[in-house]
């Protein structure tokens, strides 16, 4: 019999785990709004809050704004032994909330899948999973990575503190760039390098992330600020020697 896995949060990423996971688990979904007809449309059902808690693993794919509101709402409803774990691009933040908010009878775990639907669109063997610890005992610990193995995914093992320092260069400064291209209105060319190329597929990726996203990844991150500015210093250092 397949183990249950609840997942909370029913959004792109959310239904993109639940296409994935379903192949090795029994899923179910829950969201805020009603995505009945988009799970059964992907053979997986859609339960209440109080259905998915029941689960002996929990995933919260909620937008990173929300995962304080969904912790306290689930934290007195969750059954021991539960195995809970977040997505958020962010591992600082979500780790010390769920270590926090969460009963100590639960074991919790910090994910951060490198890639999102896009750059999984022709499937994720290959793509990376970060996994920090955070109160799950170590047999548990391997049989995440063990699973996440199984799936073809890359397996990076850090602290919160180790992910997000280098988030902030790899994820945090490429957003910053990306946007502001974007914003500066630079179009594809025909007389294109495939520098270029590359540097606008980066762009179009970003084109489509919501505003809140990118202000978490840029705001909540303690070393994305330091990054930037040394960043920009450079920049205006690079047009002054120009000049």
């Amino acid at each position: 019999m397949k183990a249950q896995i609840g997942i909370i949060g029913f959004g792109k990423f959310g239904r993109l785990m639940a296409e994935h996971l379903k192949k090795k688990a029994s899923i179910v979904v829950t969201d805020i709004h009603n995505k009945s007809k988009e799970a059964r449309n992907i053979g997986i059902k859609f339960v209440s809050l109080d259905e998915a808690v029941k689960s002996k693993v929990i995933i919260l794919a909620t937008p990173m704004e929300n995962l304080v509101q969904t912790l306290h709402i689930i934290k007195d409803k969750l059954i021991p032994r539960t195995l809970v774990l977040d997505v958020c691009s962010l591992k600082i933040f979500s780790c010390e909330a769920m270590a926090k908010i969460l009963p100590k009878n639960v074991e919790v775990i910090g994910t951060h899948p490198l890639f999102g639907p896009q750059s999984a669109s022709s499937g994720i063997g290959g793509l990376k999973i970060v996994l920090c610890n955070v109160t799950s005992k170590r047999k548990t610990f391997n049989r995440v990575k063990n699973f996440c193995n199984s799936l073809g995914l890359k397996v990076l093992i850090t602290t919160p503190e180790e992910h997000d320092r280098q988030m902030a260069a790899s994820q945090a400064l490429t957003h910053f760039i990306g946007k502001a291209i974007n914003n500066s209105g630079t179009k594809r060319v025909e007389l294109s390098t495939k520098t270029f190329d590359m540097l606008m597929n980066v762009a179009d990726i970003i084109k489509n992330n919501t505003p809140a996203l990118f202000k978490n990844m840029q705001n909540m991150n303690p070393f994305a600020k330091d990054v930037r500015e040394r960043f920009i210093k450079e920049l205006n250092e690079i047009e002054e020697e120009l000049k």
